[in-house]
């Protein structure tokens, strides 16, 4: 057996060294001819050096990563005697007619005058490092030939660059990292210095808050969405509640916000417009006859919707301490599937924290979701005058392929005219 130096080839006009990738066959394994021994990057191609013999790989000489002249020999192998050269014309230097040629996509060519002069522009104001600068953090720092072209053909100091390979190598990564991030490190001001990434917390959607973001993007890419809105001067249910609240909670031990009146006037005005309180399965619209009211209750950046059943046999009283234990349940999560199912119509108070308005999404498969928000004192005309008034701002979400705007705005202004006249029902459903 004798021993043969693979070497590197010459590989192109004007490239005198290149970079070894990777080798392509381990010490030790057997090797026919052409077969490929070891991907070599210059600073125009990736190549793959083929073998002129058959043998054994013996040793490789230079490692992974390593930069080398044309001619260095890179490696050992064992062929049998009297072994010939392949033909093979993926190993031959030289064209046929003997002489070697530049591919035409890899002769230079002058500049256009536009980039000559924004070079020279942002060369200037210190965008773009100079000639001078370019070269000497080639020669300073150690780096491939494809490494020291992209300095070149971007204006780039390798100084300015973290390397990350051995030995603190730039590699191309690195190089095009600083392409895409130049603006982090190449400054006007050098005592300025970018921080490496903004302060960030990355929390997976999982559990409850990913089962809610799923039935959201549901809702919200199936149904088409309107939301109405209309005032509600809330005086007289004002007053009524004022003068009765804390004699109810002495009494029955509840005390009662505004969400069971507005339940209840739901319920009267939907008798009405009975649309309102369905449920859209498939083709089919299911009128319900009853009245399953869910309450959206907000917990730990969560939200659920418990539903507190048949409202419509409910005093407002019951429908209150209903609400009250459906909230307490949710908080501390102890809900029943049947006390989260069977809704026909919900309710949404964005209004505790302050909301004005907002624009709820509906509940699959229910038709419309009503939006509470905060009694804000405002100024309105009664009789001619103008006079400060507590307004409730009610936005209703429907779902416009079973109702119609008009239905949808006749059912709010009469649910409003309920609340605003309260005397003439609330007697008989406290």
């Amino acid at each position: 057996m004798e021993e043969y130096k693979v070497v590197v080839p010459p590989l192109g006009e004007s490239v005198v060294e290149g970079t070894i990738v990777k080798w392509l066959k381990k010490e030790g394994e057997a090797v026919k001819v052409d077969d490929p021994l070891v991907e070599i990057m210059t600073d125009k191609i990736n190549v793959e050096v083929p073998s002129p013999y058959d043998g054994v790989m013996k040793k490789h000489l230079v490692a992974a990563d390593t930069t080398v002249e044309i001619g260095t020999a890179i490696a050992i192998m064992e062929v049998g005697e009297g072994a010939k050269a392949s033909e093979a014309k993926t190993f031959k230097t030289e064209a046929a007619d003997g002489k070697e040629h530049i591919p035409q996509e890899q002769e230079a060519s002058e500049p256009a005058q536009e980039f000559v002069m924004a070079r020279q522009h942002h060369e200037k104001i210190g965008i773009h490092a100079d000639n001078e600068a370019i070269e000497s953090g080639i020669k300073a720092m150690k780096s491939s030939p494809v490494v020291r072209r992209l300095a070149r053909e971007h204006f780039i100091d390798l100084r300015k660059v973290d390397g990350t390979g051995g030995n603190g190598r730039v590699t191309k990564d690195d190089v095009v990292k600083y392409i895409d991030m130049r603006h982090r490190v190449d400054t006007i001001k050098p005592d300025f210095k970018f921080p490496d990434a903004e302060p960030e917390e990355i929390i997976p959607i999982t559990g409850v808050r990913k089962v809610i973001s799923q039935h959201m993007v549901n809702s919200a890419f199936t149904i088409p969405h309107v939301t109405t809105f209309d005032e509600c001067d809330m005086s007289r249910l004002k007053d009524w509640r004022k003068r009765n609240v804390d004699r109810i909670e002495q009494k029955h031990g509840v005390r009662v916000t505004y969400m069971p009146f507005i339940a209840k006037a739901i319920i009267f005005a939907a008798r009405e417009y009975p649309w309102i309180n369905s449920n859209l399965v498939d083709d089919n619209l299911h009128v319900k006859k009853y009245f399953n009211i869910g309450m959206a209750v907000a917990r730990d950046n969560s939200l659920i919707v418990p539903v507190l059943k048949h409202c419509e046999q409910k005093s407002v009283l019951e429908i209150a301490k209903g609400f009250r234990e459906l909230a307490d349940k949710a908080n501390a999560d102890k809900l029943s599937h049947e006390d989260i199912t069977g809704g026909t119509i919900s309710i949404t108070n964005a209004g505790g924290y302050g909301a004005t308005a907002s624009t709820p999404i509906i509940a699959k498969p229910q038709v419309a979701i009503l939006g509470v928000h905060a009694i804000v004192d405002k100024p309105v005309v009664r009789d001619g005058e103008i006079v400060i008034r507590p307004i409730l701002n009610f936005g209703m979400s429907f779902d416009h392929r079973v109702i119609d705007g008009a239905y949808a705005v006749q059912f709010l202004r009469r649910m409003i005219e309920y609340l605003e006249d309260p005397e003439s029902w609330i007697l008989e459903v406290v």
